[in-house]
Formats: structure tokens, sequence, C-alpha cells
């Protein structure tokens, strides 16, 4: 393991450390409403409707990190070689470290951003159900962030 890994891998765990923080101040905000009914969404004043863009972009961009930066700077400082590893291959790689607690959860929550971050806002009914998917999924991903954090301090940053 070099210090360039060390650093890449540092560097990306701060990053998603700023989105996980982000996201879980908007979920204090906003959690008491979920799940949602169709006339408490339609009632939702300008400043929880903020809370809830705030959720869904840290929670898209924690995801996002987690998988594009981090997950790739874990296995990296392990000394694996992961360019020619499909990413379905590389999560299963994780898995079997128990630095994800499953690559199946994993593809839900990516399932989940992209439902979240391609809705319509005119469509009530479809963002509603997408608020309450990731409403389900917050508690997912911050189980993932958790075993990530606990993984990393314990095998590759003391």
């Amino acid at each position: 393991m070099t210090n360039d890994h060390i650093d890449k891998l540092k560097e990306a765990v701060l990053l998603c450390s700023i989105h996980y923080e982000r996201m879980s101040f908007a979920w204090e905000k906003i959690n008491h409403h979920f799940p949602f009914e169709r006339n408490e969404y339609l009632s939702l004043k300008p400043e929880e409707l903020s809370f809830i863009d705030q959720l869904i972009f840290r929670f898209s961009k924690l995801q996002d990190s987690m998988e594009g930066r981090l997950f790739p700077a874990i296995l990296e400082a392990l000394g694996e070689e992961i360019k020619e590893r499909p990413f379905i291959d590389r999560l299963a790689r994780l898995e079997g470290l128990t630095a994800i607690p499953s690559a199946d959860d994993w593809m839900l929550l990516r399932e989940t951003r992209n439902v979240v971050t391609h809705e319509y806002p005119f469509i009530t009914d479809e963002v509603i159900e997408g608020l309450n998917l990731l409403g389900s999924h917050y508690l997912l991903i911050r189980q993932i962030w958790q075993q990530v954090q606990k993984y990393i301090q314990g095998r590759l940053i003391t």
C-alpha cells in the first residue's frame, strides 16, 4: 500500500463524510414526514421542500462518491487490480472482504438514486413513491457507510 493510495483513500473518505453529514442533517429535519401521503406532501412548506431537495442531492452524491471514488480507493489500497474488473465484480469483492454488507443492497441504492434523480416534479404520485423509497433506503446507505468506515479504520487507516 503506497502513500498515494492512502492519500486517495483519505480524500474519498473526506468527500463521502461531507455528503453523509449533510444528508443526515436534511434527514433529521424532515424524517418525521416519512412515509409521505399525497395530502401531506402537497402541504409541505418551501423550507421542508428544500430539505427534501438536499436529502435527494446528498444521497445521490454520497452514493456516487462511494461507488466512483471510495470503493476503487479501498480496493487499490489493498493492492487489487480493478481497471479491467466490471463494477459488479468490484462490489462482490468488497462484500467478500466484508467492507460492505451486500452487493445486492448496493444495487438497490443505485436504483433508488436513479428513481429520485430522474423524477418529474409535476407527477406527484411518482415523486411521493420515489421519496418513500428514498426514506427507507436512507437507513440502508447509512448502515453501509458505517460499515465501510469501520472497515477502513480497522484495516487500512489506523
